[in-house]
């Protein structure tokens, strides 16, 4: 019995329908007749067998043949329609004889499942598909003599074969069709390649790289589709560089495929001589590096960090709980520093190849990297046609974009003849495609006369080339993506692994494969396109499902997302594991591992990739909590993206449903939810209202109490804390902290705490937060980047100057290791301690600064740390005399920024006071009282020195009130100022001595009683 081996093939189905023998049987009778066509479907069959055909079955009177199956032909249309002509000559030859047969032929070319088993056999039913239908159907419409080509093979053809347009015909059961009538053929031949005609492409790369030398940062894109030649050339350009750059070599593949590390992981692995995948491997070395690199702990640890981070190799909590632009902003920044220290001694090339691949946030760090930054820096990327306008590299004068086009027919044929294929005709077939010439030539090389009709074609009569063995294990492989181990192969063919790895080797001789550090990789990647296309829908998905299980490591979740989407994803599979007692258990994994690899996605900014891929998990459940688990999710994948609007809607979805169903909903559900309203609730188009956001917090703390959550618990403690002040929350959630196996995961909760306590004048809680945070750190990291910038408010606002000027200092200087929008917030606060110093010049000096920093980063979304220099450096050029500059420093400080804060209104008020902007400082202090829900005290200093500087008595009345609350709390410094505004009133409004202002100059708040005196000085 014929062995069954089903595969998805390409073919061209041939119908040749004998006619006459009706007659013929009244003449002749059925003995002679049955003699005679025995004879004419024998020779008949050996005219199709000629040329490469395989008669599938015979139908009464009719020939049923397939071209490309058991073995394919890369002009198996072609060869189909030869067949055909031969057909018509034969009845055209026997014309004069006695018993005279004629034929009608169709043909139709498209995807059919073939058993290649059955060719050894009874070829009963050999092909399954839509072509075999067509071509039946056109067969029955024929005319004697006639062929009719359906409209798959007639474009497969157009340009070797004479045709008759039909316009549609109506095929029975298939409805219209378009059809052609084949009135003759022309004959072609055939060629081959090495890399030649791409002489102004070098050049292009050529000035690319003088650029680079001249320290500018270049980004040279190589563009064209599969088998173009892109890589062949990046490497011709390359090998002329290795002895004068430093060359990191990455490719970028599509997601959760075998081997598919980030770019940015392999840069580092190839810039530390290891392989990526091996995280710890990759993330020493980067550290040793690194060391070498700066002298600098700080700088050291911030640059291994946020590098190591952006490549998957590491989570960092600390740039994880930044807003999303400032991750981006800290992510270039340390690549930058890190690009710069490796070019010290000769410019860095990074070359990364199918840049079509990769995730968005990979090509926005490319951009930023390579955008005006003065750098010797070279990257060169590979990507298809449509990358060039669709990935987001915005234009400048240091972007190269080297389009290749076909080859010319000169570079063509000088190519073809260098591959030994001199003087072969037919050329033109290749389109100038280096890579279907480099085909067409190995073609040639083994006897093939005929021009190959498309590169897909070239490889699958390639593959039928080999055993069986071969060509399975090849498509076996291919499911595991373009690289693959012997390990991978072994598995998913079912063979011994000692075999395989023979096997490999012989398809590397022959050039199928390439052998690579680990394992093997398809010579190209259509090679693998078309080997994984050849396995039946079902068998696929099987294979995707098995290496789901067994060839991958667990923890690799992403590649085991993938590979179980493309098992149970594709609307195929719900036939195709209709019944199997595996699918249950297979879709609830899937379920979970979606899940966990979008948070993963999430984790390292790959947010698109992030989403679809928690999409994707609906798929695999209609379980009413499954499905609110998966809500959950993606509201943690758009808030990380920065959506939270949409997070919240799947938040508060995943709530409903668990309720719905009966079911407590997961502890961490709420304070997750309610982090962002509480914590950042500018990220809101429409922020959740209060009373929303309290019946989830009461809910919340219910739950988690209940069931004795203390990890949840603590975090909607510190929730509550943040937003009403309740210090009882606040020691409670410090105290569950301490029971915590892992307290690490509240510090973010903890510094937010303690930003508010500061903000709302609670300024000993604030300290003990403070304190509590240093004890979670343990031990402290020599270089601990602590929260210095709230440190240093929280000094300035008790009246300790010197510890808070040390602090900005310390904060600016670590600040040097940061991205552009961190740094302005150094600068903010050091604009801060020179404000209450008086230090007029150094303050213009930091405003000046900040401008700078804003100007080299126009790709940056700097938040109110720049209106603060912006209104300060008013304020300082204004209590120089500087009066024009004043108010062009204050034109820029009321111009809004993309991420504008709480404090903008507050600077601005001391602004517009120091010009004598009474309007425009009433105006401010309406919109604030009618707008905020809670105004903090520094808006209340700010609106009482700015009535005091005004003059206005009354309100300066009325706006004490409030301070002097939150100065009895423990703030030397708010005390001494209430003091000095009490002054300032006794003695301009009710005509008392001379303001001195003892206690605030005592303290060191010099420039809080220049202004506070300021208009009568200068009058």
């Amino acid at each position: 019995m014929a062995e069954t081996r089903v595969e998805r093939r390409v073919v061209t189905a041939l119908f040749v329908d004998v006619v006459g023998s009706t007659a013929l049987t009244v003449a002749l009778g059925p003995e002679r007749l049955k003699r005679a066509l025995d004879r004419a479907f024998g020779e008949l069959a050996a005219i199709i067998a000629a040329e490469g055909g395989t008669v599938e079955k015979y139908v009464g009177d009719a020939i049923h043949a397939l071209f490309g199956a058991p073995i394919a032909h890369a002009d198996d249309p072609q060869r189909a329609l030869r067949a055909a002509r031969g057909c018509v000559r034969w009845t055209e030859r026997h014309e004069q004889d006695r018993v005279a047969f004629r034929v009608r032929i169709a043909a139709e070319t498209g995807e059919a499942i073939v058993d290649l088993g059955a060719v050894e056999g009874a070829r009963h039913q050999m092909s399954v598909g839509a072509c075999v239908n067509v071509a039946a159907r056109l067969q029955q419409l024929a005319e004697p003599g006639q062929i009719l080509i359906g409209p798959v093979c007639h474009d497969a053809t157009t340009d070797v074969g004479e045709f008759a347009d039909l316009g549609d015909v109506e095929l029975r059961g298939l409805g219209p069709m378009r059809a052609w009538r084949l009135t003759g053929l022309a004959s072609r031949r055939v060629g081959r390649i090495p890399l030649v005609g791409r002489e102004a492409e070098l050049g292009l790369l050529a000035l690319a790289a003088r650029r680079a030398r001249a320290r500018r940062a270049v980004f040279a894109l190589v563009s064209g589709p599969p088998g173009q030649g892109k890589t062949r050339l990046v490497e011709e350009f390359v090998d002329g560089l290795s002895a004068e750059a430093h060359v990191l070599r990455a490719r970028c593949r599509p997601a959760g495929e075998l081997g598919a590390h980030s770019p940015l992981q392999e840069i580092l692995a190839s810039a530390a001589g290891t392989v990526a995948g091996d995280d710890v491997a990759v993330v020493e070395d980067l550290t040793d590096s690194v060391a070498r690199l700066f002298d600098d702990a700080t700088e050291r640890e911030r640059v291994v960090t946020a590098v190591a981070h952006s490549a998957g190799l590491s989570v960092s909590r600390e740039l994880a709980s930044l807003p999303s632009g400032q991750r981006q902003d800290e992510v270039a920044n340390a690549w930058r520093r890190y690009l710069a220290a490796l070019a010290r001694t000769r410019p860095v090339v990074l070359w990364i190849d199918d840049l079509h691949w990769a995730d968005a946030e990979v090509v926005q760090l490319l951009d930023r990297l390579t955008l005006g930054l003065d750098l010797p820096l070279l990257v060169v990327g590979t990507a298809r046609p449509e990358f060039a306008t669709q990935g987001g590299m915005r234009p400048g004068g240091d972007r190269f974009f080297v389009a290749l086009d076909a080859l010319d027919e000169a570079a063509s044929h000088e190519l073809a003849n260098a591959a030994g294929g001199a003087g072969m005709p037919g050329l033109e077939r290749a389109g100038g495609n280096p890579l279907f010439i480099v085909e067409l030539a190995r073609a040639r090389s083994r006897g093939a006369v005929e021009v190959p009709l498309t590169l897909q074609g070239v490889i699958g009569g390639r593959l039928d080339e080999l055993p069986p063995s071969g060509r399975e294990l090849l498509q076996r492989a291919a499911v595991v993506g373009e690289t693959f181990t012997v390990h991978d192969a072994a598995l998913l063919a079912d063979r011994d692994p000692e075999e395989v790895a023979a096997t490999l080797d012989r398809l590397a001789e022959l050039l199928y494969v390439d052998e690579v550090a680990g394992g093997f990789r398809f010579h190209h990647a259509l090679v693998r396109d078309v080997a994984c296309s050849r396995l039946t829908t079902a068998t696929r998905m099987r294979l995707h499902a098995r290496y789901a299980g067994e060839g991958l490591p667990q923890h690799d979740i992403e590649a085991v997302a993938h590979h179980l989407w493309e098992a149970l994803g594709p609307a195929d599979a719900d036939w195709v594991w209709e019944g199997s007692p595996d699918l249950a258990a297979l879709q609830a994994r899937a379920c979970v591992v979606h899940q966990a690899a979008a948070r993963r996605y999430a984790n390292r900014f790959a947010y698109a990739r992030a989403l679809e891929t928690c999409r994707r998990a609906f798929r695999f459940t209609k379980d009413p909590l499954a499905i609110a688990a998966i809500e959950h999710a993606l509201g943690e994948v758009l808030l990380a993206s920065g959506d939270a609007d949409e997070a919240w809607s799947h938040f508060m979805r995943a709530r409903d449903i668990y309720r719905e169903q009966g079911a407590d909903p997961p502890p961490d559900l709420y304070p997750t939810a309610l982090e962002s309203p509480v914590y950042t609730s500018g990220m809101f188009r429409r922020c959740p209202d209060e009373p929303v956001v309290e019946e989830l917090a009461r809910e919340g703390e219910a739950l988690a109490r209940r069931i004795g959550d203390s990890a949840s618990l603590a975090r909607l403690l510190a929730l509550r804390a943040y937003r009403l002040h309740d210090a009882a929350a606040l020691e409670e959630a410090l105290r569950l902290s301490e029971e915590l196996p892992d307290p690490t995961a509240l510090e973010p909760f903890l510094v937010h705490a303690a930003i508010l306590q500061i903000r709302a004048g609670d300024f000993p809680v604030a300290r003990r937060i403070f304190q509590r945070l240093d004890a979670l750190a343990a031990p402290p990291a020599p270089t601990a980047d602590r929260p210095f910038e709230f440190r240093a408010i929280l000094a300035l606002s008790t009246g300790r100057l010197s510890e808070a000027q040390h602090l900005a200092e310390r904060l600016v200087a670590q600040s040097a290791a940061r991205g552009p929008h961190l740094r302005s917030h150094a600068y903010r606060e050091q604009a801060h301690v020179l404000l209450a110093r008086g230090d007029w010049p150094a303050l213009r000096d930091v405003a000046g600064q900040t401008e700078r920093l804003v100007a080299e980063h126009p790709d940056t979304a700097f938040c109110y740390a720049v209106t603060t220099a912006r209104a300060f450096a008013a304020v300082a050029h204004a209590m120089g005399g500087q009066s024009d500059e004043a108010r062009a420093a204050l034109r820029r400080a009321v111009e809004p920024l993309q991420a504008e804060p709480l404090e903008r209104e507050s600077v601005l008020l001391l602004a517009h006071a120091v010009l004598g902007g009474l309007d425009e400082v009433e105006a401010l202090i309406r919109e604030v009282r009618a707008h905020r829900g809670q105004v903090f005290w520094f808006f209340q200093r700010m609106e009482v020195v700015a009535l005091t500087m005004l003059q206005r008595w009354d309100a300066v009345e009325v706006a004490l009130a409030p301070l002097e609350h939150i100065a009895a709390k423990g703030s030397p410094y708010l005390e001494a100022l209430v003091a000095a505004v009490r002054e300032e009133v006794a003695a301009k409004r009710d005509g008392g001595r001379p303001a001195k202002h003892r206690m605030l100059r005592n303290l060191g708040y010099t420039g809080w009683s220049e202004l506070l005196a300021y208009p009568y000085r200068a009058g």
